[in-house]
């Protein structure tokens, strides 16, 4: 387990210009005070028309809802991240969530011998999505790429042989999760590579609470990732336990208060939003720990991760106050800046 990731940090001079870059357009992020408007907002209106004084504003002239507004502000920085990022496994290594959610929703198409519409899939993916398509209407031979092909194969084999469509999003995760942490150990990114695995930790303390809950701790075997800071055998020997002891052992590690007040508001009120929250602030930190570096790939990456903070957070005010969410409520789902 790692306290400070900013020991990981490396700086590489190949990044000095995209470094600078950066730091200026970090300046340019919505701050506290911008956020505090539009919490007080009278109205969705209002609070959506306070963007035109950020770097969303001008995506507001064609739009009039703030999905749109975000989504264009999302594929800009996107197309920054690709331009900036100088190693290809780094690339294909963020990238590729939106390719496994592009091969999930082609595997539930074919076993539901349904189309697969274009609208389902996401077109930021290293594969094109039209190509998930063409394959699945026959209109292209052979297989998809790799490792995709290989995905195919196995979860149709898990599923011939289970007939779980559920155990089948999870048997998928697991295929994916391990080929992508063989992809960012060939980056040679310390903090990249330790990263991916606090993601599978965090994904883990997420899954395991609500096997816990819901009382279905017989599928830790299935659900339960490799790879984590926190081995299998942790989950394995503590199902039998209340949610909340789970904390007792995870003293003075980076997780305890994560699983203590997360876990503990699931057992008061059946909610599972702090711990969602949580888990986001724990990445948020370690985004935050990349502004010790002078240059490097991890400052290109954590920038990527603070500014999608960014949207989410806009995302969740914006919901809120379209959805007449009292303010207490909204900010309660409010994670940590960057």
């Amino acid at each position: 387990m790692i306290e400070d990731y900013s020991e990981l940090v490396r700086d590489d001079q190949e990044y000095a210009y995209e470094t600078g870059v950066i730091r200026v357009l970090e300046t340019k992020f919505v701050d506290r005070t911008h956020l505090n408007r539009m919490l007080e907002a009278r109205s969705y209106r209002e609070a959506f028309s306070l963007l035109h004084d950020t770097t969303y504003g001008k995506y507001m002239k064609e739009k009039t809802d703030f999905d749109g507004v975000l989504e264009d502000e999302y594929k800009e920085f996107l197309s920054f991240f690709e331009k900036s990022c100088k190693n290809r496994y780094i690339i294909e290594y963020y990238k590729s969530r939106y390719d496994i959610h592009n091969f999930k929703m082609y595997i539930k198409s074919k076993l539901s011998n349904t189309t697969l519409d274009s609208a389902m899939l996401s077109q930021y993916g290293m594969i094109p999505a039209d190509t998930f398509i063409k394959v699945a209407d026959a209109e292209e031979e052979g297989a998809i790429p790799e490792p995709y092909g290989t995905f195919e194969v196995k979860a149709l084999n898990f599923y011939e042989e289970s007939q779980d469509i559920e155990l089948l999003d999870i048997f998928i995760d697991s295929l994916y999760f391990k080929w992508r942490h063989g992809l960012i150990k060939k980056s040679g990114n310390l903090f990249l590579i330790n990263l991916d695995r606090e993601h599978i930790t965090l994904m883990n303390i997420k899954s395991f609470a609500r096997l816990l809950y819901f009382k279905n701790s017989t599928s830790i075997e299935e659900v339960i990732l490799e790879g984590g800071f926190i081995g299998k055998d942790f989950y394995i020997e503590h199902k039998a336990e209340n949610l909340n002891q789970i904390w007792n052992h995870l003293k003075n590690t980076p997780y305890e208060r994560i699983v203590k007040d997360g876990y503990s508001l699931i057992t008061k009120e059946g909610s599972f939003a702090l711990l969602e929250k949580l888990c986001e602030n724990r990445m948020v930190d370690i985004a935050r720990s990349t502004k010790s570096a002078i240059f490097g790939a991890e400052v290109v990456y954590a920038f990527m991760m603070a500014k999608e903070n960014e949207i989410r957070t806009l995302r969740i005010i914006l919901s809120g106050k379209k959805n007449n969410v009292p303010r207490k409520i909204i900010e309660s789902r409010l994670p940590e800046m960057y």
